[in-house]
């Protein structure tokens, strides 16, 4: 297409009138020097800092125990309590009838500051979080307790871990040895019991009952931890037993006692073993 002189000329003169109708620059005085001084345009001025929290801060409270640490993929039980910036709380387990939150770290299960704010923590480790709202709940926030744009600040200690590989095994701590013939599948068992949830909120008791309980091994008339974690116990052996999920009540936990993903910790006595 080939432009006219006439289409030129029209727009230079709305360009001349543009000039005119546009606000004249003041030009100011340098009181010192008396020299005139040009304006910065705004563009070229920097933008004032951004209010609230810039990057994730850690800060442990209380180191943790053990050779094991909060790593990305494992499986970690935990108490927590989530204020604002101003102290408000928004959310706590931290009341003894209340059950652990359970989770696995780094699979976007939680917010970015969680996933990351866990990594290296251990066993009744401490930590308190400040999280920029970039990684909690950002714009949308979480209402009604959680506004947009919502720092953060949680104190959060971890229960227990579980690594990547042992969701179906569990684990024993002594109490009190037994003697005789240890248990084998096929064999009936005499127990008493008590049951907690990893932060010690007790589940169940025989012992408060009075009612010892009896179970044959190996034929899945109990949970599988059970099945697997007596065969080996001796009569009078007191332990501490540690059921993973998977082999205990898995995600759908045993309402309204145990909620999901939840790590079972039985104190269990040998009261008897009748041959199968």
């Amino acid at each position: 297409m080939m432009i006219s002189r006439n289409y030129l000329a029209g727009a230079l003169l709305i360009g001349m009138a543009a000039l005119a109708c546009a606000p004249k620059e003041e030009t100011k005085v340098d009181n010192m020097t008396g020299q005139p001084t040009v304006a910065e345009p705004a563009a070229n001025k920097p933008a004032p800092p951004a209010a609230g929290v810039k990057e994730l801060v850690k800060k442990d409270t209380k180191p943790g125990a053990g050779k094991d640490a909060v790593a990305k993929g494992d499986r970690v039980w935990v108490l927590y309590q989530g204020t604002l910036m101003d102290g408000t709380e928004f959310d706590s387990n931290m009341a003894p009838e209340k059950d652990p939150f359970s989770f696995s770290v780094g699979n976007g299960q939680v917010i970015e500051g969680w996933d990351e704010g866990l990594i290296g923590m251990k066993r009744g480790g401490e930590r308190e979080l400040t999280i920029p709202a970039a990684m909690a709940y950002g714009e949308a926030g979480s209402p009604p307790k959680i506004p947009a744009n919502a720092d953060l600040k949680f104190k959060v200690k971890v229960l227990e871990i579980l690594k990547p590989g042992d969701e179906n095994n569990f684990w024993k701590e002594p109490i009190k040895a037994g003697s005789g013939v240890p248990a084998a599948k096929g064999d009936t068992v005499v127990v008493h019991y008590t049951g907690t949830l990893s932060n010690g909120k007790k589940f169940d008791s025989s012992r408060d009952r009075n009612e010892p309980f009896e179970v044959t091994l190996g034929q899945g008339r109990v949970i599988k931890g059970w099945d697997f974690g007596i065969v080996g116990m001796r009569k009078g052996e007191r332990v501490k037993l540690y059921i993973p999920p998977a082999i205990g009540y898995g995600e759908a936990g045993s309402p309204p006692a145990i909620g999901p993903n939840q790590l079972l910790i039985f104190d269990i006595e040998v009261l008897e073993i009748k041959r199968g």
